[in-house]
């Protein structure tokens, strides 16, 4: 899969709108925010959950997850936030007073953060001013904090680059103007763009707080160990803040694929080439959508029907729109530019001989597989 051109980035733009994954709620001076639809929530959705299991569940070392309000309240009044720091030292002494952790251990954190300006140009959802991060701080031994840093980065960038087409597009690069500070950046059709950066504030997060908690750990030396039986130390902070909304866009950008096609059809947009959203199964706003020729039929709705609820109770998501009137091939181009990666045919032929056509998104290949093995064969893909 290439880059988006400048060519394609307006149609792209266009088909988001068109299939649901985004439309513009507002826009003033300020900035714009957007609204999701089913296929925008559903994809949102999908990446946040990956990232969750990366970072929480097969993480090596123990990770709490937290939560905060949406203000943030200083000493004059309440404003929206714009990072999770607060929130980080808020719940930094309940979990020492809770656990006693020994080092290393993380805080995770996922929620909107806001944005009181916004630069020019504007690039989509880069002006939103409600953001989603996904923020992960890290408390290790300062001795350790180098290393446990350059495995942070290399992990996060491995996490990106697992899900992409075009696993070259996302890079890390040393800032500039801060120093210990990498941005995991893709190739957007603007030019290079952070979706990720990880800090290392090194022991000066804690040491320079004015939280109250943290200047009671301070002042009665309980601040954690690096682990039992050592003496106390000031922790090393490392952060590691994802933009979902940048990252859902870099990997719409990563599946965006216009194909050569041999169709006749003279009435659908595009004549010539075939639009489909490449996505990572794990992305995918839905596995699979049931396909009909024949939409009233009594006998394939009992079909679909007991179909749907087979692959529903495995977890299977699926889009049915069994009941539109669509000609199978219109059905088949909705659904590559979704991005579902199967499409399931029942016609005739699954009532005479109880089989049901599968058609691959990528390369449009179809295969017939017996109705009672269709829970297997899309878990077994996705998988």
């Amino acid at each position: 899969m290439g880059k988006v051109t400048a060519e394609q980035w307006p149609k792209l733009k266009h088909l988001l709108q068109l299939r649901g994954f985004v439309t513009q709620k507002s826009a003033d001076h300020s900035g714009s925010s957007y609204k999701f639809g089913p296929a925008g929530t559903l994809l949102k959705r999908n990446i946040r959950q990956t990232w969750w299991d990366w970072v929480v569940i097969r993480q090596d070392w123990r990770v709490f997850p937290v939560e905060g309000g949406i203000l943030k309240t200083d000493k004059s009044s309440n404003s929206l936030r714009e990072s999770f720091q607060e929130e980080c030292l808020d719940h930094f002494g309940d979990i020492h007073k809770m656990f006693n952790s020994a080092l290393p251990f993380s805080l995770a954190h996922t929620g909107v953060c806001f944005k009181h300006s916004v630069k020019e140009p504007h690039h989509f959802l880069f002006d939103s001013r409600e953001l989603t991060s996904l923020v992960t701080f890290s408390f290790c031994r300062p001795q350790s904090s180098v290393k446990q840093f350059d495995q942070l980065v290399t992990s996060r960038l491995m996490w990106w680059r697992k899900f992409a087409g075009s696993p070259s597009s996302f890079t890390e690069k040393v800032s500039k103007d801060e120093e210990n500070v990498i941005h995991i950046q893709y190739e957007f059709p603007w030019g290079p763009d952070s979706v990720e950066v990880i800090k290392n504030h090194g022991r000066n997060f804690l040491e320079s707080s004015s939280h109250p908690d943290i200047k009671e750990l301070m002042s009665s030396n309980q601040i954690l160990k690096p682990s039992y039986g050592q003496e106390s130390c000031v922790p090393s902070v490392i952060e590691s803040n994802m933009f979902l909304e940048g990252g859902m866009l870099a990997y719409i950008l990563d599946a965006y694929t216009e194909k050569k096609t041999f169709s006749l059809d003279t009435e659908h947009e595009g004549k010539g080439t075939r639009t489909v959203l490449q996505l990572h199964p794990a992305f995918a706003p839905y596995n699979l959508s049931i396909a009909v020729t024949e939409n009233g039929n009594p006998v394939l709705k009992q079909v679909i029907k007991h179909i749907t609820k087979e692959i529903h109770d495995a977890n299977i998501l699926s889009l049915d729109v069994s009941s539109s009137t669509d000609s199978l091939e219109h059905q088949f181009i909705r659904n590559d530019e979704l991005g579902i990666p199967f499409s399931v045919v029942i016609d005739d032929t699954t009532i005479d001989m109880a089989c049901i056509g599968v058609r691959h998104r990528d390369s449009t290949l179809k295969e017939k597989i017996h109705i009672t093995e269709i829970k297997d064969f899309i878990q077994r893909q996705i998988q």
